[in-house]
């Protein structure tokens, strides 16, 4: 048996501005569950990721650069939000990556963002980070994720199986006569206390 971990994490804004001088150098519903030859052909490769700037209105030409510039070392799916009212470096932006899609690292973001905002005005999200040439697919992973499902589930002996957790990026691997249950019990450890992990992959 072998199993496997990774979890979403966000960067506050104290983090970002502690970046900042590096940037600026030059230079869970019911889900299907499916068998790893259908995941393969869905997935991206992990090392490659593009930014997307949204609500570029908030931040100037210098802090989209900034912003993109530490955007581009975060895994994907990645996804920042800040407090209009507050700025770039308040402890309110907040980037939230490595999520198994883009919805959930949104979802992410706001929710640290909107916790630590001191003002009524709601935040709003900057940009995301995804797979390069992404669309939509029936299922996605994290970059961690994707790696780990080509390094370890592809090669191993059925039966196997892997959970998500949607809610934090987390994942898991299980292996042997109690694949499903072990790769399930194993993301809800790390998960906790979300509770939405599930087998999507099972072989």
């Amino acid at each position: 048996m072998r199993m496997k971990c990774a979890y979403g994490r966000s960067i506050t804004g104290r983090a970002l501005a502690a970046l900042l001088p590096i940037a600026m150098l030059p230079g869970a519903a019911l889900a299907q569950t499916l068998s790893g030859a259908e995941v393969e052909g869905q997935l991206f490769a992990p090392e490659q990721a593009e930014v997307v700037i949204y609500d570029t209105s908030v931040l100037s030409a210098e802090n989209q650069a900034i912003v993109t510039q530490i955007a581009q070392g975060q895994k994907y799916y990645a996804a920042m939000a800040l407090a209009p009212d507050h700025g770039l470096l308040h402890q309110a932006t907040v980037l939230a990556a490595n999520y198994h899609d883009v919805a959930a690292a949104r979802a992410a973001a706001l929710r640290e963002c909107d916790s630590l905002r001191e003002s009524d005005t709601p935040c709003l999200i900057v940009l995301e980070v995804r797979p390069a040439g992404w669309t939509a697919r029936d299922l996605q992973l994290n970059a961690d994720a994707t790696a780990a499902f080509t390094r370890d589930y592809l090669p191993a002996r059925a039966p196997k199986a892997m959970a998500l957790s949607p809610a934090t990026g987390q994942w898991a691997i299980g292996q042997g006569a109690a694949a499903l249950d072990d790769a399930r019990a194993a993301c809800a450890d790390a998960a906790a206390p979300a509770g939405d992990c599930a087998v999507r992959i099972a072989d």
